[in-house]
This record gives structure tokens, sequence and C-alpha cells, in this order.
């Protein structure tokens, strides 16, 4: 599944604290790719990857390697499902493409990192050159940002994170009206603007803060929650959560007094999780998932198809919810093998009696094709794209 090939010894000129250690994840299909890398500089170690799921990268996460090279001329792996994993990571890390022979797949390229809030240091023409790459990291660690442990901290504080909402349609009957909205946070840096989560979450990871800040988010969620229920609109909201967080055992306990204080009914709160890296952070997760799910609270399996949940575990985790990775629902129109693999899992689902959310619904094609396959709920920016909630406008009650 991997290999590795080092070169250690001198810091390369121009870059700052080149005296740490710095690791470049290079995404190639095979060995051939490995020999075309022209070492010019001894300031580096690189790892020459093929890596097939969220699992790999998970492995290749600690530490945050400097840079991810992503090849879009790789056979053996999808280059745009690599970038998904890695914006769904939410890595500390700079994003270098290789450009290939197409260059619409460059441009494919470039709007999927925008649109999961990539860091794309830019491109680079094959074969790949370490003093072109260095050379490229080191002008942008000139002007990026740097966050401090206490500059998170006065963010929190002074409430500078915010929350944006993107609208989930639900089936009902023949409509497809607004049942859920996802929590999505922002930071508006005092300096930098609007911040996203790839620009940030990394820094909060390695400060400690993921718990105040998710704290943070279902806070804001769930008085927003209260504010649309007393105008009698009937909608929940959905929170992104770190698997390794709800093993926090006075977790569920701060959940059930935020929802009671702002008087907002269980069912109108979902939690969603990614797919956990290990078995054995299932077998950890079960127990604190049923003790949440016990109190009517939504679970939703986010990502699905990326992970490493295997199908004859799937009935043992307490999921109310599959969400389809936008990998898949992108090519539903354009693969069969996408759209068999996307019919099979609403129909396992269903069968789990567990929902099926569509994630990444781009098109009116797509969105007619899952509305066909019965598909329970859907979001992407077909239907919206995420916002304040001043920006939202109106949605059907």
């Amino acid at each position: 599944m991997r290999t590795a090939a080092t070169a250690t010894g001198e810091p390369a000129q121009g870059l700052p604290d080149a005296s740490a250690p710095r690791r470049i994840i290079v995404v190639a299909d095979d060995y051939e790719f490995l020999d075309t890398v022209q070492v010019g500089s001894k300031a580096v170690t690189y790892e020459c990857v093929i890596p097939r799921t969220r699992e790999d990268f998970v492995a290749l996460s600690e530490p945050p390697p400097s840079a991810v090279v992503v090849d879009l001329d790789a056979r053996c792996v999808d280059p745009i499902e690599i970038l998904y994993i890695l914006g769904a990571l939410s890595l500390d890390t700079k994003v270098v493409l290789l450009a290939g022979r197409d260059p619409r797949a460059l441009a494919n390229a470039k709007s999927v990192g925008a649109t999961v809030s990539l860091d794309i240091a830019g491109t680079l023409p094959p074969p790949l050159s370490m003093n072109a790459l260095l050379g490229l990291l080191a002008s942008h660690a000139q002007t990026e940002v740097s966050i401090s442990s206490e500059e998170l901290r006065t963010a929190l504080r002074e409430q500078q994170f915010l929350v944006h909402y993107q609208p989930i349609v639900a089936r009902k009957a023949s409509a497809w009206p607004v049942r859920t909205m996802e929590a999505l946070v922002r930071w508006q840096h005092p300096k930098h603007g609007l911040m996203y989560p790839g620009q940030f979450l990394g820094a909060v990871r390695s400060a400690r803060l993921s718990t105040a800040l998710t704290d943070f988010v279902m806070t804001e969620a769930i008085q927003q929650v209260g504010v649309w229920t007393a105008q009698g609109r009937d909608v929940g909201v959905a929170v992104n959560l770190e698997p390794r967080l709800i093993r926090d055992l006075e977790f569920a306990e701060r959940l059930m007094r935020l929802l009671r204080q702002y008087d907002v009914e269980p069912r109108r709160f979902a939690l969603e999780v990614i797919e956990s890296a290990t078995a054995r952070d299932r077998e950890l997760l079960a127990d604190a998932m049923a003790r949440v799910r016990s109190h009517g609270i939504g679970l939703s399996l986010d990502d699905f198809g990326t992970g490493n949940v295997s199908l004859m575990e799937l009935h043992r985790l307490p999921f109310t919810e599959l969400k389809i990775h936008r990998s898949l629902i992108r090519e539903v129109t354009t693969s069969d093998k996408a759209a068999t693999i996307v019919h099979g899992i609403i129909e396992l689902a269903h069968r789990l009696s567990m929902r099926v959310c569509a994630e990444g619904v781009e098109t009116a094609d797509t969105f007619a094709f899952l509305q066909a396959a019965d598909c329970d709920a859907m979001q992407g920016t077909f239907i919206a794209k995420p916002a304040s909630v001043g920006s939202i406008g109106d949605f059907e009650r």
C-alpha cells in the first residue's frame, strides 16, 4: 500500500524553521512515479503512497505533512477522490497539484479543492522536482497565516467564530422541503477576514481546543433551532463531530442540557460522525453512541463510502442515517458502476431501517436520479450553498 523514500541533510535555503523534520506525501499509483522524483535538495522526507481509503491518510496525518502532492495523471487511484478525502480530514497542510495532460482535469481539481476548503498552494508540471516544490512551499510560508493557541482562545472568548448553514431537503410525498440545516463553522478573523475550516481546524486540534469549538457550534446551532421552532418552522440541525469527542463522558449531558435550555426536542438535533479509522475505535464508540442515541438524538454516518466500515459491522453501530460521499454522487449520471453502488447503498440502508442522505448534489440530473432511486434526503450546491442565517432566505415550513 505504501512505499517511502527519504532524503535528509542540511536545511534548504528559504524554508522557515527548516531544521524541523518535513514530510511531503506524494500521491501516486505506482513505483514508476517515484523514479521520476528529482531530489535536488536534501531538506525533505518524502513518501510515495497509494492511498485508497480515508484510513490510509489517517495513518499519515500525525504529524500533519508539510504538503500533499496529488498527481492528476494517477491511474490506480482517483485524484479527485483523494482531494475529497483530504477535505473531509481537514488536515493543516498544503496541497500541490501535479498538472496532468488534460487541462480540464486541472480545472476540475481546483474547483473541487475550493469546494472542500483545501489549501491549494499551486500547481507544478511533471516530472516532480523537489527544488521547485520546496520553492513553491517557501513562497507560501512567507505569507501564510500563523495561528497560535492564544489566538484561538481569544477567538473563542470574543466569539469570532460563527456558524453557516447548508439546507438539506427531505422527501415528503412528492415534495422536497427543507427539514435540516447542516451547521458549518467559520472564523471571522479580525485581520485575515473570513476563514474556512481547512485553514484553522488543524491548529484547533494541535491546541487541544476541539471540544471547546464543538461546544460552541452545538450551542449556536441549538439556539438557532430554538428560534426557528418559535417561528413555527419545522427544521432541525446537524453538527459534525470528531469520533473521539463523543467518548467524553460528559458530552451527552452537556448536549441534553443545551437542548433543554433552548427548548429544542432531541429529534431536531443530529450528530454527523465520520467513519472511524480502526475497528478498535468503533468498539470504543459503540457504547458512547448508544447513550447519545437513547435520548432520541439522530446519528448520521458521514461520508459513507470512503472509510473503513464493513457491511458486516454496519448493523452493530447505532446510526439512524447514512450520508453517501460526494465522490460517488457526482458520478451517478456518468458511471454505471457508481449508479449501481448508490442504488445498493440505498437499498441496504433501508433494509437496516436507516435513512439515506446524498452529499454533493450539484446538478438537476443528479437530483432526478436520486429521487428515482428512493433517496431520502439531499444536500449540495444545486439545492443551496452554505450561508449565514441572515442570507439563507425563506424555506418551506
